[in-house]
């Protein structure tokens, strides 16, 4: 188990913007013992959900951060 205020504290200082806190309560901190099957599906149901969510658009978000992190370079170029 982790205390919910350090895993919010790590969520807050992570330099992504692509990030996602859930609390889960009633469960443990285990996913490989100590929860029921139920519990599991749950929490990893969410975690397939989170990824395919974020690969569903390909890489047009990362493309778009790319793109307006280096348009000054290419204005000074022209």
């Amino acid at each position: 188990m982790t205390d919910k205020a350090v895993s919010k504290q790590l969520y807050d200082v992570a330099a992504s913007s692509d990030k996602t806190l859930k609390f889960y309560p009633k469960m443990w901190h285990g996913l490989l013992y100590g929860e029921p099957p139920e519990n599991l599906q749950i929490v990893f149901s969410d975690i397939i959900g989170w990824i395919e969510q974020k690969t569903h658009h390909g890489n047009s978000r990362l493309e778009r951060e790319l793109k307006e992190e280096h348009e000054h370079l290419v204005k000074s170029d022209l």
